[in-house]
């Protein structure tokens, strides 16, 4: 259909094969523009009930423009016929349904009246969407709908303005509409005399209304054809777009220049170079969204979407304007106006056409409800696409993204089921804790060397070795069963794990700017915690799928094939991440030894380590001296990872109010806090919001933490400074883990975590003292 209206390389191809041509064309008010194009007889039948239309349009007009005159009255008509001929050629070409004028505010109640008096009544009061004029007035003839969008018997509705645009409701200031009543003229369209908008201004008021119309989510294409057709006529009138140029204010002609978008991605329209400019110095997120969801309005037709609602939102800089309007758009809260007996008077209103109004109205408000819910699915589809979109991260990016996550689940499922597989082998607690030790001591031996093997042969080569490495080692250690080789296994393993580590910061620096920097991080890191939790609900179940597949009990069998599971996982995150483009290495490198700078985050960071490490291995133990059952424990687990992906996707908000240095300070301080809160603890309940307050902070830092280390150092020394963090983290964790072990035997957990708290309070407040900005390397 859209197709056949095109200002160039128009087809009326497949029309005559739409059984719903007709109706469609009726409702969008794009019958009259196709019959100029396409000759039918039941388009010739709505011309001729038009064009009878037209001439009641001008007697209704002439008798309303009489009674306001002989008040003295001063006013100027609004779109309908004083769009002729800029935006339609001629008025009996135009369907039209009512009078729109303008006057003065204080006004409006006066021409009410004289309205009133002429017959004019307003529609039944109803609870509506804020407009720009008064109720609307109708003549109640007693007309009822009988489906004819033509009906020349169709009353004419008034509509009497006093503003041009509701900022108050759209939460958009547009700038010199006060102007456009001084800039007013006379014109004469058939006959008829008025006054108008200005030519110049009748374009600016046609934007507005069309963006109001949109934002609300009901745009008629009708509006969008006319808009384009005003374009293509005036393309080459270079005096008129020049003084377009310097009469309308910033804000409007953004207005018309986004509306002027939509005309060309729609119709075609030829558009002035003034225009073109004007669309290529709006903001990236509105250019952005005419090219992705330009069509839209059109396809709500057939598929509801509220997709408007990221342009309005790219529109808004205040936070509390953004809140309002989702909130308008995804809970309406108010009702539609009525749609069946409008025009009949209220003494001819009998029961059976009050009861069959009330039946047409419940079905249309249930069909609007139904509508609203239908569209909610694809607005939380849209909202995350829109997020993406706007986050300006790379292909390669989303590869490594992707990548990370398989790996991530793989060995989420692996750890989850290693250690209980290991009990079904007849091991005991004692070996498990020699099998933990040799994996983070060969995690920390391998950090140096990790760097070194990045450096030298690439950041791709050598993850890619890593991630098959990890997955065949752990296939090994599955199907192997002698202690002191499962021992030697973990810490080989651990050395090869170690690639991970390290190449995380530098593979993200990468494939990220200084500007989504900490989204990037944030999004890794929150998708990992996410992904923890997926991976413990599917690992859990994984024994018991297998024992039901071979009709068996849980054994260490189907310990061992759930565990080649998460092996396989691992080893298909090397599919996306073989595609990826990352430096190939810079040759015969050597691990550099660190600036003053990198040496002062270093010990920094220590410091943080050496705080945390001394509570994270002793969650469930921490619990479970508070008496809580294990089923309980797993609920306050899960429950602080998705508190720990809502606190990452937060950081970067955080960061950019609060500061990078002055940010991590305040969440390394207010982790403390949560530590000296679960020192008070006395029950699960306190304990566990007090736990959830701990993992929020903890975690809401670490995007920082890893922007700042990045943004500190040469991206030629980014691995060896990666590698240097994760060796320094890992060694005081697992000194802190080691002394705060042996002191809660001692002397319980409050003591050990009133000195865990103490030493995040002093991180904290040795970040905002020993470390600046990152300004320049080193």
């Amino acid at each position: 259909m859209i197709q056949a209206l095109q200002f160039s390389g128009s087809s009326t191809e497949g029309l005559e094969e739409w059984d719903e041509l007709p109706a469609y064309c009726d409702h969008t008010l794009l019958t009259l523009p196709l019959g100029l194009r396409w000759q039918r007889d039941w388009l010739a039948s709505r011309f001729a009930d038009n064009a009878v239309r037209w001439e009641r349009v001008k007697a209704a007009y002439r008798e309303i423009a009489n009674g306001f005159q002989a008040a003295d009255l001063d006013f100027l008509v609004l779109k309908g016929f004083s769009h002729c001929p800029d935006f339609v050629a001629d008025p009996r070409h135009r369907v039209q349904y009512d009078l729109d004028v303008l006057l003065p505010a204080q006004r409006t109640q006066e021409a009410r009246g004289i309205a009133r008096r002429l017959g004019y009544e307003p529609i039944a009061a109803r609870n509506r969407l804020p407009v720009d004029h008064l109720p609307t007035l109708i003549r109640k003839t007693g007309w009822e709908w009988r489906g004819n969008y033509f009906d020349p018997d169709l009353p004419l509705s008034l509509e009497l303005h006093f503003r041009l645009w509701d900022e108050q409701t759209e939460k958009i200031r547009i700038e010199g509409l006060e102007e456009f009543w001084d800039r007013r003229e006379r014109r004469c369209v058939d006959g008829v005399r008025f006054t108008g908008l200005c030519r110049m201004d009748a374009l600016g008021y046609a934007s507005l209304h069309l963006l109001r119309h949109l934002l609300r989510g009901d745009l008629r294409p009708a509006h969008v054809y006319e808009l384009a057709s005003f374009h293509e006529g005036t393309v080459d009138d270079a005096a008129f777009w020049e003084a377009w140029r310097t009469t309308h204010s910033d804000s409007l002609r953004r207005v018309e220049a986004i509306c002027a978008g939509i005309a060309q991605a729609w119709f075609g329209c030829r558009l002035s170079e003034p225009m073109q400019d004007e669309m290529e110095r709006l903001p990236a997120p509105v250019q952005r969204w005419l090219a992705e969801y330009a069509f839209s309005p059109l396809e709500s037709l057939f598929r509801p979407n509220k997709d408007e609602l990221w342009l309005h939102l790219s529109l808004l800089d205040s936070a509390g304007a953004k809140a309002a309007i989702v909130r308008r758009r995804l809970l309406p809260v108010s009702l539609p106006g009525p749609i069946d007996a409008t025009h009949v008077p209220a003494q001819d209103v009998t029961i059976a056409i009050r009861l069959r109004s009330y039946w047409r109205y419940g079905i249309f408000l249930a069909g609007r409800t139904v509508h609203h819910a239908a569209a909610l699915p694809g607005v939380v589809f849209g909202g995350v696409r829109w997020f993406l979109l706007g986050v300006d991260l790379s292909r390669e990016y989303w590869r490594f993204f992707l990548a990370a996550g398989l790996f991530d689940f793989g060995l989420f499922v692996y750890f989850l089921l290693y250690n209980l597989y290991l009990l079904q082998l007849g091991f005991g607690e004692r070996f498990l804790g020699f099998v933990s030790s040799a994996m983070l001591a060969g995690s920390i031996a391998g950090s140096i060397p990790a760097g070194v093997a990045i450096q030298r042969f690439g950041l791709r080569n050598v993850l890619l070795g890593g991630f098959v490495t990890v997955a065949l080692l752990s296939a090994i250690r599955a199907n192997v069963t002698e202690g002191p080789v499962l021992i030697a296994l973990a810490a080989v393993a651990g050395f090869a794990a170690s690639i991970w580590a390290v190449a995380i910061s530098p593979c993200v620096a990468q494939l990220t700017t200084q500007k989504n920097r900490a989204l990037g991080f944030s999004l890794v890191f929150s998708s990992g915690i996410g992904i923890g939790v997926l991976g413990g609900v599917i690992g859990g179940r994984l024994p018991t799928w297998f024992g039901r597949i071979g009709s068996r009990p849980v054994g260490a069998a189907q310990y061992r094939a759930s565990l080649l599971v998460g092996c396989t996982i691992v080893l298909l995150a090397a599919w996306p991440l073989r595609r990826l483009h990352l430096d190939r290495g810079t040759g015969n490198v050597r691990m550099r030894f660190p600036g003053p700078g990198l040496v002062r985050y270093l010990l920094v960071a220590a410091v943080w380590n050496l705080g945390t490490g001394a509570f994270n291995p002793f969650f469930s133990a921490y619990f479970a001296r508070l008496r809580t059952g294990v089923e309980t424990i797993g609920v306050i687990f899960s429950a602080a990872q998705l508190a720990q992906v809502t606190a990452v996707l937060m950081a970067p908000v955080v960061l950019r109010r609060l500061g990078l240095i002055r940010g991590i300070s305040w969440m390394q301080g207010l982790t403390g806090v949560a530590l000296l809160l679960l020192a008070a603890a006395v029950g699960p309940l306190f304990g566990a919001l007090a736990y959830a307050t701990f993992m929020v902070f903890q975690y809401m830092s670490e995007p920082g933490l890893y922007t700042l280390l990045m943004d500190s150092v040469p991206e030629e020394e980014r691995s060896s400074a990666s590698a240097l963090n994760f060796m320094i983290a890992s060694s005081a964790q697992a000194v802190a883990a080691a002394v705060s072990g042996a002191a809660i035997e001692k002397t319980g957990y409050g003591p050990m975590l009133i000195l865990a708290a103490c030493v995040c309070i002093v991180a904290g407040v040795l970040f905002r003292t020993l470390l600046k900005s990152p300004q320049t390397p080193r």
